[in-house]
């Protein structure tokens, strides 16, 4: 995570923005990389969808 500088959170149902802060703030943790977050359909059965943008350095 220390890599990571921004993250996109698909959800279904903007009702689960509360749960999923949580959930965020315990597994991605200070300094909070950027974030948007987006209301969509997803597939049956998903209620969020996470991808990554990382940088790595050599």
């Amino acid at each position: 995570m220390a890599d990571v500088v921004m993250l996109r959170v698909y959800l279904t149902d903007p009702a689960n923005l509360a749960e999923m802060n949580d959930a965020y703030a315990v597994a991605v943790g200070e300094p909070y990389p950027a974030r948007t977050t987006v209301y969509m359909k997803l597939p049956p059965g998903l209620l969020v969808e996470i991808d990554a943008l990382a940088v790595l350095t050599d």
